[in-house]
């Protein structure tokens, strides 16, 4: 978040890694931010949606007032449709604004009641693959990946548990996918979204091929691969995070 931000030339004064499921998060935010509170009039909380803004905003609210949640929260994007001003101190109010939406994020490819297997409610576990030559995998049925290593790779897979990774040969892919996706294949994407866009790239060991609002795969070994995914749908390749 620190690198992304200074590249956007944002000033990044501190990077606190919270959850907003966490009861004590809201006390700790308090006691991270304590320094600058009464230096500014307004707050400002943002960011995409669903990421736990208003979450977040009501464990303040609790710390300070002992009152319960006052802002109403949801799974769905973009459940605060204006800004919602709190007092904090007598100089210093917060301020919780709706949702960036950003139309390149699977969420957006995909039916309201799959959100569940886009929003990780617990460490996700992640999972090494061992992939032989002419193997491809399927991010359940939302797309998938052929892997045009000539020899054998490690790749580390960061995503939802509940995320199922189908692994299957390429010359069989195209097929598999057009008759499954929905069926073994689920959850996939919404009927509008299923003609899929193709494109080859190659990956260099350490660093992760991230799709938006999903997850990503961590590369051990240097290997060309060819994606399959929604047509709009954003991808980065980037130094490995973890």
């Amino acid at each position: 978040m620190t690198k992304e931000a200074k590249n956007e030339g944002i000033k990044v004064l501190k990077t606190v890694v919270l959850s907003a499921d966490k009861g004590d998060s809201g006390q700790y935010l308090l006691e991270e931010i304590s320094d600058y509170i009464d230096e500014y009039e307004e707050i400002f909380v943002v960011g995409v949606t669903n990421v736990g803004k208003s979450t977040l905003i009501n464990q303040i609210i609790k710390q300070i007032s002992g009152r319960g949640s006052v802002i109403t929260t949801s799974r769905f994007p973009g459940t605060t449709l204006d800004k919602i001003e709190i007092p904090l101190t007598e100089k210093t109010r917060v301020i919780d604004t709706p949702g960036i939406i950003h139309d390149s994020q699977m969420a957006h490819f995909i039916d309201s009641k799959d959100f569940k297997y886009l929003l990780p409610n617990k460490e996700v576990k992640a999972g090494t693959l061992q992939l032989s030559k002419g193997q491809a995998i399927f991010l359940a049925g939302l797309g998938w990946i052929d892997f045009l290593n000539k020899s054998k790779i490690s790749v580390t897979a960061y995503f939802e548990n509940n995320i199922e990774l189908h692994r299957g040969k390429i010359e069989n892919a195209e097929k598999l996918f057009s008759s499954q996706a929905g069926r073994l294949l689920k959850p996939t994407v919404l009927k509008e979204y299923r003609e899929l866009e193709k494109k080859e790239i190659k990956l260099k060991a350490n660093q992760d091929f991230a799709i938006a609002g999903l997850g990503w795969f961590t590369f051990h070994d240097s290997a060309p691969i060819c994606f399959h995914l929604p047509k709009g749908l954003a991808f980065s390749v980037r130094q490995a995070e973890i």
